[in-house]
């Protein structure tokens, strides 16, 4: 059994949602627009409002009121039918009310109206990767392109579709010109390197991860350092878990900094690591099967211990599941 391996818990959705600890939350997706706002941010707004009827109904969506919002522009639709912001924003107050058949409708016939409406073909685009039509969402982004090619929130809808609908080289084209559209955007750039590793391009992926170690946010280090592990540069992996630990120290940065260690050769950091996550928390699973499956060869007691307390608290599920085969194997002498 590889046992660096049986306990790592990691994953995408849509190739952006780094998953950072075991049994933990994935991070969003970079910069998604929120339908609560309208236009993405940083993108100004669509255009002064067409009338004041829309201008209310924006108020009231900056004021989270969709039930307001989606009243008073449901009016503006119906004064002047050809108005593509009331559109767009109806769609955005529907969309937060849940009606997701209705805010596309409504997208839809916003861009109809008026095809350069960026943000609608944001919104609409988001939306749609969201109910896993990607090929959907990949049409309404090659169309904003056309009016918006270096639009940041299109370029990356575009990459996510692409990798959804399971064209992996032009996704990573896309990722990377994605990149180059929002440089500062950490997630985007861990995605892109994701995806440059699935493709063997380990050189060009490592260098993105080097630059997104960067940040200061320590889910992001962690979800950098799973990937220099991947990337099998173990030093870098603890130097991004040495930064994240100074910032929130937990157990299950600990351990996975005592995996890096062990990756690096450091067997004595790395059994330090899984027990000083254990004195952080004493029923922390994965650290309980790392710390069984190090000591396998020195102290199989100690071993046993732990990993019968990792399939204990593991259910057989996951690391659990690991456990109870390591368990298994220790009893047969392997």
């Amino acid at each position: 059994m590889n046992w660096l391996k049986a306990g790592l818990c990691s994953g995408r959705a849509l190739g952006l949602a780094l998953v950072v600890a075991c049994g933990g939350a994935a991070t969003p997706p970079p910069n998604e627009p929120d339908p609560s706002l309208g236009p993405s941010e940083g993108e100004g707004p669509v255009a002064a409002a067409s009338s004041p009827k829309v201008q209310e109904g924006i108020d009231a969506i900056q004021q989270q009121d969709f039930a307001k919002a989606k009243a008073l522009l449901t009016t503006a639709r119906a004064e002047a039918p050809k108005d593509a912001q009331a559109a767009f924003y109806l769609g955005v107050a529907e969309q937060n009310l849940g009606d997701t058949v209705a805010a596309e409708k409504d997208y839809n016939e916003a861009l109809g109206l008026d095809p350069k409406l960026t943000e609608a073909s944001v919104n609409l685009s988001a939306m749609l990767l969201d109910q896993n039509a990607a090929d959907k969402a990949l049409e309404v982004v090659t169309a904003g392109l056309k009016f918006q090619p270096k639009h940041p929130d299109l370029l990356m809808n575009r990459a996510l579709a692409l990798e959804a609908v399971g064209k992996k080289d032009e996704a990573v084209t896309a990722y990377g010109a994605a990149v180059e559209a929002r440089p500062d955007n950490v997630e985007l750039r861990l995605a892109y390197a994701d995806m440059l590793a699935g493709a063997g391009k380990n050189d060009v992926a490592l260098q993105q991860v080097k630059q997104a170690s960067q940040t200061d946010d320590p889910k992001l280090l962690a979800a950098a350092a799973h990937l220099f592990g991947r990337l099998k540069s173990p030093a870098d992996c603890v130097a991004a878990l040495d930064k994240a630990l100074k910032a929130s120290p937990s157990a299950d940065l600990l351990t996975r900094r005592g995996v890096c260690r062990h990756s690096a050769g450091d067997d004595p950091g790395a059994q330090a690591d899984f027990e000083a996550a254990l004195k952080s928390d004493a029923n922390f699973v994965p650290a309980h099967f790392y710390l069984g499956m190090h000591l396998r060869k020195t102290n199989k007691k100690a071993a046993t211990e732990h990993l019968k307390k990792a399939a204990e608290l593991g259910k057989g599920e996951g690391v659990g599941k690991a456990a109870e085969t390591a368990l298994a194997e220790l009893k047969k002498g392997k």
